[in-house]
């Protein structure tokens, strides 16, 4: 099967699709990056939306969960798929302890988006900021996840982009993308 993806250079709320994912942190806490550009353009009722998704879970990095999108949905996007990526308050600093499960979030958070009803989803890359994930490995996990994805889902066809704005993101799964 060959893989159906995407990849752009546009930040997540900027992409025409009913619903963006990112990593998220495992407080519910939105700080910087797509983040930071999700709660902009979203409002600040996304925040207690995910944290109270996020305690129904165990909070450990590949959980993901789906809200509402709150003031994104004038654009069209209608949820956000929150993907614990970060772990926050380790002695080593927020970051992303086991970046093989980002694998688990990515194929959770899209099966959750299609029961929610969406066509087509955005997703920044995981954990290559705060989270210290190698762009190469972030793109691996989650261009696998993707692939098993679609193979599971052959009759139900999601559209995928991954908005990468960050160069190094957008080279490592340029590159990846192209021997899958």
């Amino acid at each position: 099967m060959t893989l159906n993806v995407d990849l752009a250079r546009d930040p997540l709320p900027f992409v025409k699709v009913d619903a963006i994912g990112y990593g998220a942190k495992d407080t519910g806490e939105m700080g910087g990056g797509a983040a930071a550009a999700i709660l902009a353009a979203a409002g600040p009722e996304l925040i207690p939306a995910a944290r109270q998704k996020l305690a129904a879970t165990t909070r450990r990095v590949g959980v993901a969960v789906v809200t509402d999108a709150f003031k994104l949905r004038s654009s069209g996007i209608k949820w956000v798929c929150h993907i614990v990526s970060i772990v926050t308050k380790t002695p080593q600093g927020d970051w992303c302890p086991y970046p093989d499960k980002l694998y688990d979030g990515v194929k959770s958070g899209l099966e959750q988006v299609v029961e929610a009803g969406a066509a087509s989803i955005a997703i920044s890359a995981l954990a290559t900021g705060e989270g210290r994930v190698k762009p190469e490995d972030a793109a691996r996990y989650m261009l696998t996840a993707i692939r098993d994805f679609q193979e599971s889902r052959a009759n139900r066809k999601l559209k995928i982009v991954l908005a990468l704005p960050s160069y190094d993101d957008y080279r490592a799964f340029e590159s990846l993308y192209s021997r899958l």
